[in-house]
Order: C-alpha cells, then sequence, then structure tokens
C-alpha cells in the first residue's frame, strides 16, 4: 500500500513538473509537451488551438484562391501552367506470382522391403554424396551371398579345369558346357544378390541437409510406399512462376527481373534462367524459372515470391502523366501544345497516340517530340487555338 501511495506521488509530482515547464495556457507549448501531460483539459485546450489554427490556414487559402479566379476572370487570356518534354529511359514491368524451388529436393524412399534396422542421421544434419543414411536388414541375403559364393568358387574351380582339358580336346563337349553354364549362373546370381544387399544401404544421392526425417528405427519399410527422409539442397534454389501467354514474345531467357520475398521483407536482382516452351491448355500459362544468386537471407522451398520482370524498355521516351491527357467524342486522345505566333501564346490541339504505363507516367508513341512545351493545368479552360497567359 506504501510503494502505491510512493508511485502516485511520483507520478503526480511529474505532471506538475511538465506543467511547470509548458504552462497551462503557453500556445507555444509544442503537441508532444502538452500530450506528456496526460492532463485531460490541457490537451482539449490544444485540440481546439490547432482546429483554430487550421481554420485559419483554410481562410487564407480560400482568400487566394478567390484572388487567382478574379484575375484569371479579368485577364484577357486564359491561365496555364506548362511543362516542357524531355527524354528519359522508360520501363514497364510485368507483376506475377511465385514459389521457391529446389533442383534438388527429394523425398528418399527404400528400393529394399524390412526393418529399418539404423539411422545414422539427424534433422538438420548436413550430409555429402555417397554418405550412409540408413541401413535396412538384409533378411538373410548375406548368408544367402556367403553360401553361394562358396559354392561359386568351387564351380568356377571346376570349370577352369575342364575348360583347360576342353582346350586339349579331353573330355565331352556337354560336360564342359554344363560346367561353364553353371558356372556364369551363380556368376550372375552372385552379382544379383550384391545388388539387393547395396539396396539395404541408404545412401545421399548429392550434397545437401536432411531437412525431415519421417521413418523411426525398427519400422518395416516398403520400396515406393514408405518415406524415410527429406535431402534438400539449399544452394540449388530458384524461383519458378507461370506467365500468361499474351507476354510469349516480350518475357523471356534472359529478361531482368526482381524477385520479392514480402514475409521477411527482402528482394533480389536477378533474370530468367529458363522459359518454359509448353503452354497449359487450361491455366494459358507458360513456366520461367529465375536464378537466386546467394544470399544471406532466410528463403525456403515453397516460400510465396512476388515477381517483377521487365518486359519492355525505351532508352528515349516521351513521358507525361495519364492526367494531362484528355478524351474527345471520337474517343482519341489529345494535349494542348504551346505554339508562338506574333509574340503570344497559342494552343494546339494535338492527337497522340500512347503506349504502355507504369503507373505514373504513360509513353507517348506519336503525336509529341522531345522540348514540345504542353499544358499541364488550365486544360478545361481553353480549345484549340486559344491564346494563353503561361505562368509557371
Amino acid at each position: 500500500m506504501r510503494n502505491k501511495k510512493i508511485h502516485y506521488l511520483k507520478t503526480t509530482l511529474y505532471s506538475l513538473i511538465i506543467l511547470a515547464s509548458t504552462g497551462c495556457n503557453n500556445p507555444n507549448a509544442s503537441i508532444g509537451q502538452v500530450l506528456k501531460t496526460n492532463d485531460l483539459d490541457l490537451i482539449a485546450q490544444k485540440r481546439k488551438e490547432v482546429i483554430k489554427s487550421q481554420q485559419e490556414i483554410y481562410i487564407k487559402l480560400n482568400l487566394i484562391d478567390n484572388k487567382l479566379e478574379e484575375l484569371n476572370a479579368n485577364s484577357k487570356f486564359p491561365i496555364v501552367e506548362t511543362a516542357i518534354l524531355k527524354s528519359n529511359t522508360f520501363q514497364h514491368f510485368v507483376e506475377l506470382q511465385g514459389n521457391v524451388k529446389s533442383d534438388q529436393l527429394i523425398i528418399i524412399y527404400p528400393e529394399f522391403s524390412g526393418v529399418l534396422n539404423k539411422i545414422y542421421v539427424k534433422s538438420g544434419e548436413e550430409v555429402v554424396k555417397g554418405q550412409t543414411l540408413a541401413i535396412i536388414d538384409d533378411g538373410g541375403l548375406k548368408q544367402q551371398l556367403s553360401q553361394l559364393e562358396i559354392s561359386f568358387n568351387l564351380t568356377k574351380t571346376t570349370y577352369e579345369r575342364q575348360e583347360r582339358l576342353w582346350a586339349q580336346n579331353i573330355g565331352s563337349e556337354i560336360q564342359f558346357l554344363e560346367t561353364k553354364s553353371m558356372f556364369e549362373a551363380q556368376k550372375e546370381a552372385i552379382k544379383q544378390l550384391k545388388k539387393q544387399l547395396e539396396k539395404t544401404v541408404i545412401k545421399a544421392s548429392f550434397n545437401g541437409t536432411i531437412d525431415n526425417i519421417i521413418a523411426k528405427e525398427g519400422e518395416v519399410v516398403y520400396p515406393g510406399r514408405s518415406n524415410l527422409m527429406l535431402l534438400l539442397n539449399m544452394e540449388r534454389m530458384y524461383v519458378e512462376s507461370n506467365v500468361p501467354e499474351r507476354y510469349i514474345n516480350t518475357i523471356s531467357t534472359g529478361k531482368k527481373a526482381k524477385v520479392i520475398f514480402p514475409l521477411i521483407d527482402e528482394f533480389l536482382e536477378t533474370s530468367i534462367r529458363q522459359a518454359g516452351n509448353f503452354i497449359d491448355p487450361i491455366k494459358r500459362t507458360y513456366k520461367i524459372e529465375l536464378d537466386l544468386p546467394k544470399n544471406d537471407f532466410n528463403i525456403k522451398p515453397n516460400l510465396n515470391a512476388k515477381v517483377s520482370v521487365n518486359d519492355y524498355t525505351n532508352d528515349n521516351a516521351i513521358l507525361i502523366k495519364e492526367g494531362f491527357i484528355s478524351i474527345d467524342s471520337n474517343n482519341e486522345k489529345y494535349v494542348y501544345k504551346i505554339y508562338r505566333k506574333e509574340k503570344k501564346n497559342y494552343v494546339s490541339k494535338t492527337i497522340i497516340k500512347t503506349g504502355k504505363n507504369n503507373g505514373n507516367y504513360i509513353e507517348v508513341l506519336s503525336g509529341l517530340s522531345v522540348d514540345d512545351e504542353i499544358v499541364i493545368e488550365g486544360m478545361r479552360k481553353i480549345v484549340d487555338n486559344t491564346i494563353v497567359k503561361i505562368i509557371n
């Protein structure tokens, strides 16, 4: 209870100090200072002051606007604002959705049925190609191989002896062929048994990381049915995206792009490493793959990405804002271009053809040239061949 009283006294004293420093009726006190007081009446008073200042600004702006209108009405010519056109580099981008993939991402399945005797790795462990990951019980194959090798050694000795005798025309041909047949059959049987035994040893097929161990020691596993573990190479990742078929001539291998990862708030500059040749008959899209340069970002397979592909570039483009363009009754786009005659400024309605836009500016393909002067403010007050007064 005593601690609560001390805390209350400290808080009150702090508020009084701020009030004393700012002054309850000080109109120059900043909003931050007033808010720190936590005083309801003082904050409400500051709000009224701000509203009053805002109203005064609106009144002043209104007076200025009215005076401009009055001057324009009394002026012999409409007042316009203009801009002189320059060439700029224009880039257009197509926005796509993408997904992080890996060239080397596999689920390891067994090729041999049996009990999973031992797992030698852990999740997250880095492995190298050929490293043993797990062992499956061979079900007695080793014993069969051992017995077959003993029998094979005897058959081999017999065959070699028969072969020497046959070379000296000693013995029957049938006996030699039977021995040879048995020798070759046992040799092949040993080869097949060794292949089967190799399948009991699960090895890494490439350098990578064990992302997840699915099976457990002691489980019975089956080829094609049992998932053992997930092996992933984090250095062989890329972004895959589907592109609408209408961009087939502009989005291709080698095009520059930006890959954005919204969830981790990162982006990379890259290029398209491959553009697919197959168009999905249902989605009407084709696939592209984009390289992921080495980076320190926390990028993982299946991470969502936004892909921005530069499908068009013009290094000498004439660009204007869409707000400067009007449309006439014939649905033609036009702007007012300034021309001078007898020391006066006239406007000429100029039909233009536009191209792509990037959200802020639109490309003018025809109708305007570099150093042309166009009207950007006051278009509603003029018509073709009007004399205007330029105020920039």
